[in-house]
């Protein structure tokens, strides 16, 4: 056995799998039947009043689908039972790992993928995102889903493509409202291409018209039981507030409303023109809370933590930041350069950028871009196959035909 078929074996799919869950599940053994973050308790309420047959709750602020994966930990388990709950988050753990190598080798070959499995499996944050209780691992892996059936569709447009991204798009947004940032740049992605193929039509198409079969019967409960008035990502929507009234952090150049002004949870149209009219008052101050925010979404080292545990001590917040600063940079390389077609490349970058932009507008912190990190992880795995091109022929498989070389 030759050193390049040992390293091929070393870093198949399967092995860097195994690999990415022993880690994990040591993670979360180590975290016992319990969580550790507050918000975890509203998913809790909501998954207890799923397994008693009700909707989640008119007093809860979060989206249903990951208190609908609670409750079936739950069902499975027991009641209160969060390991059953990570095992769950384990499988999608899996997914995730096994959709961001195939991506990466379907741009980059071989050695992308092999890059994009070892950052996956080590990622701090990933490992972390497995146990934390937080609809972050449904969600990452629901865009993973919905950008790779993108550019599926973008190489061989067909309905069956364009309905794997609607339903995984729809799910998303069930998961978290701030899907509608990536959903739109997703969708403009795609449409951008239809000059130069227009069997993309038929791939839109089938897109909405699961995108509305999924969101259809949530919608349609969502009025009879709110009427117009469902509020619009309200825990963000209440932390911008606090940010902007509060003495210490309002201070300087942000925003500034009077202290004391009363918080008023907005659906999404009374949202916009508030902010509209925040905008046309504090021109300048909007304008650096934006930039500032959008800049701070890529921060490495990560702060405005308000949970203090044994996960977000100092040692454990450097570990992220450490592994961050190069996913970042070689993803900034990947994008310009990557060894891959730039519009594919595009269509990972545009699920982060509209992310960030979106978070941009209220007040971020690092977990929230924990889902776009596997897109950034790819991108930069095709920026080192682009800078050390000697990767690319070490995974070289002449006995299966291929180079290692990504496809047009």
């Amino acid at each position: 056995m030759n050193g390049s078929t040992t390293l091929r074996r070393l870093t198949s799919p399967l092995a860097l799998v195994t690999l990415a869950l022993v880690l994990r599940f040591a993670f979360v053994l180590s975290m016992g039947n319990r969580f550790y973050f507050a918000d975890t308790a509203e998913y809790e309420e909501a998954a207890l009043r799923v397994l008693a047959g009700h909707a989640p709750g008119d007093s809860s602020p979060r989206a249903p689908l990951f208190p609908i994966e609670m409750a079936l930990g739950f069902l499975v388990g027991g009641r209160h039972n969060f390991f059953a709950v990570r095992m769950l988050q384990l499988g999608l753990a899996a997914a995730l790992s096994l959709l961001g190598m195939r991506l990466a080798t379907r741009l980059g070959g071989r050695a992308a993928g092999a890059i994009t499995g070892v950052a996956l499996a080590f990622a701090p944050t990933l490992v972390f995102t497995t146990g934390m209780l937080y609809p972050t691992m449904l969600y990452a892996t629901l865009l993973m889903v919905a950008v790779s059936a993108a550019i599926a569709a973008n190489d061989a447009p067909s309905a069956r493509h364009g309905a794997g991204m609607g339903a995984a798009l729809s799910l998303a947004y069930l998961t978290d409202p701030v899907a509608i940032a990536p959903a739109l740049a997703l969708f403009g992605w795609l449409v951008a291409g239809v000059r130069g193929n227009r069997r993309l039509f038929g791939t839109l198409a089938a897109a909405v018209l699961t995108a509305l079969v999924v969101l259809g019967p949530y919608v349609a409960w969502r009025k009879a039981a709110y009427g117009n008035k469902a509020v619009f990502m309200q825990k963000a929507q209440y932390v911008l507030h606090y940010s902007r009234t509060d003495s210490l952090l309002a201070e300087g150049r942000r925003v500034q409303l009077p202290k004391g002004t009363p918080y008023t949870p907005l659906a999404t149209g009374a949202f916009v023109k508030q902010e509209l009219r925040i905008l046309r008052e504090q021109p300048a101050a909007y304008l650096h809370d934006v930039s500032g925010e959008f800049v701070h979404f890529f921060k490495a080292m990560p702060d405005r933590i308000q949970t203090q545990n044994q996960y977000n001590r100092g040692p454990v917040l450097l570990l992220g930041a450490v592994y961050f600063v190069p996913v970042l940079l070689f993803s900034i390389v990947g994008l310009l350069f990557g060894a891959s077609p730039a519009r594919k490349r595009w269509a990972l970058a545009v699920l982060v950028l509209a992310t960030a932009f979106l978070y941009s507008l209220f007040f971020t912190q690092t977990r929230y871009r924990i889902p776009v990190e596997p897109m950034m992880i790819v991108l930069a795995a095709l920026g080192v196959v682009r800078m050390f091109p000697a990767l690319g022929r070490a995974f070289a498989d002449d006995e299966a035909g291929t180079s290692g070389t990504p496809r047009a």
